[in-house]
C-alpha cells in the first residue's frame, strides 16, 4: 500500500517469511525538474502483516465484468449465378 505525502512516498511491502522483523529503508530518487523524491519502504514480515479481511461482498449494484461474445462463422451458400463464360 502506498501513501503520498508532500514530495515523499511511503510504501508497505509484504515480504512473507524472508525477514524476521519489520525494517524501514529510505531511498531518494533524483528528478529532473524538482527536488529528489524520498521513498520510505517498510518491509513487513508475514507475522506482522495487517489483516485486510476477505474479499469485499458483491452486491446487485456492482458493475459486471466485461464479456466478449464469440460468434461462430456461418457457411456461405452461393445461390446466385453471377454469370460467367460457357
Amino acid at each position: 500500500m502506498a501513501q503520498a505525502e508532500r514530495d515523499s512516498l511511503k510504501v508497505d511491502v509484504p515480504v512473507g517469511f524472508l525477514l524476521a522483523e519489520t525494517q524501514e529503508l529510505l531511498v531518494s530518487v533524483d528528478r529532473r525538474d524538482a527536488e529528489p523524491l524520498a521513498i520510505r519502504l517498510r518491509l513487513i514480515p508475514a507475522a506482522d502483516r495487517p489483516d485486510f479481511g476477505a474479499e469485499p461482498a458483491r452486491s446487485a449494484n456492482d458493475t459486471p465484468a466485461p464479456t466478449r461474445r464469440l460468434h461462430r462463422l456461418r457457411a456461405v451458400v452461393d445461390d446466385h449465378d453471377l454469370g460467367g463464360s460457357d
